[in-house]
C-alpha cells in the first residue's frame, strides 16, 4: 500500500529544499540541505546531487511519518535564476555554474555599444548589469573563447530537470532573467545573440505546470516515472504558493532576500518596462502563463542580520529581547488582516529619544555596504528601529515606482522567516495597508508542488482553480519538521 504525492523542489542560493505534498494538499515530508558552492562557483553535478539528496530525504521523512511507501506522481522544480550551464552540441556541460550575484561580466557589459546599452531595459525589462546571464556568457566568451557549435543554455532548474529525464526546455520566467529574451516578442533577442556569435541559445519554451518528461529509472527509488515540470523563478513561484497573485495584490517575500512582487495579468509595453527599470524594478515574465511579474529587491535580510550581529543579538534570546516591546499582540495567522489589536500609525510617537541620533544605510539594491552611525547613548532598540525605518523607506520607494506604472495595490501578503519578529511585522504594516501574513512555511517549494500536481493530473482546467483547494488544505494541516538532506540519498 502506498500514498500518492507530488514533490516541490526550491533550489535556493543558500539551501535546497524539497517538500512532499499529498494529492489532497497535506504536507507529508520536508527536507533541506546546504546548496554547494566553492566561493562564487559550483558545478552542475554538485547542484544535481543537492537536489536529489533533498528529495530523497524528504521522501524518507514522509514515509517515516506515514508508515507506508510514497508514490510520487509529479516533480516540480523552482529555484534561483540567472545561473546555469552551457551544453555543447553533444549535450556535455562545458562551463562552471557562476553565482547570480557574481560581478564577472561587468567590464564586458560596460564596453558594449551605447545603442545596445540604451535599449537593454526596453527589450529585456532588466537594468544592464552583471547579474543576468548575458554578462556571465560574455565573460566566458572573453576568457574561454567562443561558445561551441550547437551550444544550449539551461538555467539550473532546467538543467536538473533535464538530468532527471526531461527534454531540454526553457521556462519563460527563467528565460526573462537571462537578458537574452526580447520581452516584446517572447523570443530570443537577435542583438544579444549576435554579441555571443550564435543564432540560437535557448531551447523551446514550455510553461510551468506542463510536462517536460518523466524521471528516468535508477536515479532515486520512488521517483521513477514521475512527471517532471520546470516551474521557474523562485519569487513568483512563492507568490503562487501563498496565492498572492491577484491583479491588485502584492507579495512580500521576507527571507534572505526581501522582495516586493506584483503580478500583472498582461504583457507590458516597452515604455512600461523602461519606466519600471528606471525606478529600480525588474519587469519580467511570470510563471503564470500570459502574465507579467514586477520584482523590486531590498537588501533587508542582510541589513537586519548585520545590525543584529553588531548588537550581539543574532541568537534567539537576543532577537527576543529586541522584539519584546511589540510582542503582546503578535501571532501569525494566515489570511487574516493584521489590524486586530492596535493600529500602527506612521506618525506614532517614538519612545526612545536617541532614535533620531542613529542612522542605518545599505538596503538599496545598489548599495555595497551596510553602515550604522550611532551617537553615544543610543539604545539597542533605537539602532534596531533605525534599521527597520531605513528598510521601510527603501521599500516605500519601490512601492511608489510600481504603483505609478501599473496602479495601486489594494491587498498585500507577506511570508518568510523575518515575519516571525513582531517589530518587523509592525514596520511592514505601516507601509502596506491591508497586509496579512501567511503561515506557509515554504511557499517556494509548495508553489512548485502545486504545479507538479497540476502537471501530473494532465493540466485539468485553470491552474488557479485547481490549486485553490490544495492550498487551503495545506494551510489547515500542520507543517512538517525539516530533515537535513544527506548526499547518501543520491
Amino acid at each position: 500500500m502506498s500514498i500518492e504525492a507530488v514533490v516541490g523542489v526550491d533550489i535556493g542560493t543558500t539551501e535546497t529544499k524539497a517538500l512532499v505534498v499529498g494529492t489532497d494538499g497535506r504536507q507529508l515530508g520536508f527536507a533541506r540541505g546546504k546548496t554547494t558552492w566553492d566561493g562564487a562557483e559550483t558545478t552542475a553535478d554538485a547542484l544535481f546531487a543537492d537536489a536529489v539528496a533533498a528529495v530523497g530525504a524528504a521522501l524518507a521523512d514522509a514515509e517515516s511519518v506515514a508508515g507506508q511507501r510514497v508514490r510520487v506522481l509529479g516533480l516540480g522544480l523552482a529555484g534561483f535564476a540567472e545561473s546555469g550551464v552551457v551544453l555543447d552540441g553533444d549535450g556535455r556541460v562545458v562551463t562552471p555554474v557562476i553565482a547570480w550575484y557574481d560581478q564577472r561580466g561587468a567590464a564586458e557589459l560596460a564596453g558594449l555599444d551605447p545603442t545596445f546599452r540604451s535599449v537593454f531595459a526596453r527589450r529585456t525589462g532588466l537594468p544592464l548589469g552583471p547579474q543576468w546571464t548575458i554578462g556571465k556568457l560574455l565573460w566566458l566568451q572573453e576568457t574561454r573563447g567562443d561558445l561551441p557549435p550547437g551550444a544550449c543554455w539551461l538555467n539550473i532548474p532546467e538543467y536538473i530537470a533535464h538530468r532527471l529525464g526531461a527534454a531540454r526546455i526553457t521556462e519563460p520566467s527563467l528565460a526573462s532573467r537571462t537578458g537574452l529574451l526580447d520581452q516584446a516578442t517572447g523570443r530570443e533577442w537577435p542583438a544579444a545573440l549576435a554579441l555571443l556569435g550564435v543564432d540560437r541559445l535557448l531551447p523551446d519554451s514550455l510553461n510551468a505546470g506542463h510536462a517536460a518528461g518523466t524521471v528516468a529509472p535508477g536515479i532515486l527509488d520512488g521517483l521513477t516515472g514521475a512527471v517532471i515540470t520546470v516551474v521557474g523563478h523562485d519569487h513568483p513561484v512563492a507568490a503562487t504558493g501563498v496565492g498572492a497573485t491577484g491583479e491588485n495584490e502584492l507579495f512580500n517575500s521576507c527571507g534572505t532576500a526581501d522582495v516586493i512582487l506584483r503580478t500583472v495579468p498582461r504583457p507590458l509595453t516597452d515604455d512600461e518596462r523602461e519606466r519600471l527599470v528606471h525606478r529600480g524594478i525588474d519587469a519580467g515574465t511570470h510563471v503564470l502563463s500570459g502574465q507579467s511579474v514586477l520584482i523590486g529587491g531590498v537588501r533587508a535580510g542582510l541589513v537586519m542580520r548585520r545590525v543584529l550581529a553588531m548588537l550581539g543579538a543574532d541568537g534567539p534570546a537576543g532577537r527576543a529581547g529586541l522584539d519584546k516591546p511589540a510582542t503582546e499582540d503578535q501571532s501569525i495567522t494566515e489570511d487574516q488582516p493584521v489590524t486586530e489589536d492596535r493600529p500602527v500609525a506612521k506618525d506614532q510617537p517614538v519612545a526612545d529619544p536617541c532614535r533620531t541620533a542613529v542612522s542605518v544605510t545599505g538596503a538599496r539594491s545598489t548599495d555595497e555596504d551596510v553602515t550604522v552611525t550611532v551617537t553615544d547613548g543610543a539604545s539597542p532598540h533605537a539602532v534596531w528601529a533605525a534599521a527597520l525605518d531605513h528598510i521601510s523607506e527603501v521599500t516605500e520607494n519601490l512601492l511608489h515606482g510600481m504603483n505609478e506604472v501599473v496602479g495601486t495595490h489594494r491587498a498585500a501578503v507577506a511570508a518568510g522567516g523575518w515575519t516571525r519578529m513582531a517589530t518587523v511585522r509592525d514596520a511592514k504594516r505601516r507601509i502596506l495597508p491591508g497586509l496579512r501574513f501567511s503561515a506557509m512555511a515554504q511557499p517556494g517549494a509548495f508553489g512548485a508542488a502545486l504545479f507538479a500536481a497540476w502537471a501530473a493530473a494532465g493540466n485539468p482546467g485553470d491552474f488557479q482553480t485547481f490549486a485553490g483547494p490544495l492550498r487551503r488544505t495545506a494551510l489547515e494541516s500542520p507543517t512538517t519538521t525539516p530533515v537535513v538532506a544527506s548526499k547518501e540519498h543520491t
